[in-house]
C-alpha cells in the first residue's frame, strides 16, 4: 500500500530541506507518493511542486486535505501559525509531522494535543538534530561506553551571527532538545539567567540554562545569538572519559560535523559527516524517513507532542525573560 504525502508550508526552510528529503525518500521508495502541497501563495506552492515532484498544489489547507486524504502530511509553517495548522490536521485524523516548536507556549502544545486526542492520530515533532548522523553516532558511543548514570556533565553551546530576531527562543528550543536527548534524561530543575546585548535600536540576549537532570547529570546550556560566527557544539562528560561534538547548524556550516570519543587522555575513535550530503547531516532525511516509517509500520511517533513539554515550557520562559528556577518535579 502506497503512501500518500502531503506538505503544508512551502517557504524558504521548506524548499531549502523538507523538499529535497521528500524527493529523495520518494526515489528510494516506490510506495511514497507525494500526493500535493499547500501554501498560502499560490505560486510559491506551484513552485514547490514543480521543483519537487508534488502531483497537486493548493492555497487551502482544509480543501488539500479533504481532496487528498493523505496517509501522511508534513507541515512547516511560522511558529505562530503551528497549534493552529497542526490542530487542523490532527483533528481531522491525519498523522504529522510538524516543526519545532510544536507550539509557542505550553497552551498551545496542549491544543495540539487535545487535537491528536479528538482526531485518533498521532504527530512526530521535527527536531531533527535527534537524526543527525553525529548526535546518533555520539548517541551509540554513549549506549555502548557510558552505563546508566555514569554522564557527569554535559556542555552545549549554540553560537550565532548577527541574529537580533524578535524572538529567537524558537531557535534555542533545538539546543534544549538536543541538550536532553544527549543527557539521556529529562531535567529535575532548570535555572535560566541572561545577558542582554544591544545595537543601536536593536536587542538580543544571551541565555545560559543551568540543570540538573533526574540521572544526577549537570547540564549546563549557553545561546549567544550575536556573536562572531555560526557554530555548534556540545561536550559530554564521565569519568575518565569524554565525547566532543561539532554539529552542523545548516547547509552553510563551517567544516564537517564530527565526534571524538576520548579516554584517559587518548583518542579513541573519531566519527566525521563529512561524507553525508546536507539534508542527510542536518537529520532532516532521517526525519522524514522515521516518520514515513512509522506511518507505514504503525509504530509510536518520536518524539511525541507530550514529550516536549520541557522543551516548549523552557522556550516560553526564555522568551518572557523569566529568570530564576523551575522545578519539574512539583506536581
Amino acid at each position: 500500500m502506497g503512501i500518500k504525502v502531503c506538505m503544508i508550508g512551502c517557504g524558504g526552510f521548506a524548499q531549502l530541506c523538507h523538499g529535497p528529503a521528500q524527493l529523495r525518500l520518494r526515489d528510494s521508495n516506490p510506495d511514497v507518493e507525494l500526493s500535493a502541497c499547500c501554501d498560502v501563495d499560490p505560486q510559491v506552492s506551484r513552485k514547490y511542486s514543480d521543483a519537487f515532484g508534488f502531483e497537486r498544489s493548493y492555497s487551502d489547507v482544509r480543501e488539500m486535505l479533504l481532496a487528498e486524504r493523505p496517509d501522511a502530511v508534513v507541515a512547516a509553517v511560522p511558529p505562530a501559525m503551528t497549534s493552529a495548522v497542526g490542530s487542523l490536521v490532527l483533528g481531522l485524523g491525519f498523522p504529522l509531522l510538524v516543526e519545532k516548536p510544536p507550539g509557542l507556549t505550553t497552551i498551545e502544545l496542549g491544543q495540539l494535543i487535545s487535537a491528536t486526542e479528538e482526531g485518533g492520530a498521532s504527530a512526530q515533532v521535527a527536531f531533527n538534530r535527534r537524526h543527525m548522523p553525529v548526535i546518533k553516532h555520539a548517541m551509540t558511543v554513549l549506549g555502548s561506553e557510558f552505563g546508566p548514570g555514569s554522564v557527569v556533565r554535559l556542555d552545549y553551546e549554540m553560537v550565532r551571527f548577527n541574529r537580533w530576531d524578535s524572538d529567537f527562543s524558537t531557535t534555542t528550543v533545538h539546543a534544549i532538545d538536543a541538550s536532553l536527548v544527549l543527557a539521556r534524561s529529562p531535567f529535575r530543575v532548570a535555572e535560566i539567567s541572561f545577558q542582554v546585548q544591544r545595537s543601536g535600536d536593536l536587542e538580543a540576549a544571551n541565555v545560559t540554562i543551568d540543570a540538573e537532570c533526574a540521572s544526577g547529570t549537570r547540564v549546563q546550556i549557553k545561546v549567544l545569538p550575536v556573536s562572531a560566527t555560526n557554530s555548534e557544539s556540545a561536550t559530554i562528560h564521565g569519568v575518565g572519559q569524554s565525547i566532543m561534538l561539532k554539529i552542523p547548524m545548516s547547509p552553510q556550516s563551517h567544516g564537517d560535523g564530527s565526534v571524538e570519543h576520548w579516554r584517559a587522555d587518548s583518542l579513541v575513535s573519531s566519527f566525521s559527516d563529512k561524507k553525508f550530503g546536507p539534508v542527510d547531516r542536518l537529520g532532516v532525511l532521517g526525519e522524514t524517513g522515521a516518520f514515513l516509517e512509522a506511518v507505514r509500520s504503525g509504530t509510536p511517533f518520536s518524539p511525541r507532542l507530550q514529550d516536549c513539554l520541557q522543551q516548549v515550557t523552557l522556550m516560553e520562559a526564555i522568551r518572557t525573560r523569566r529568570r530564576g528556577t523551575m522545578n519539574f518535579e512539583r506536581p
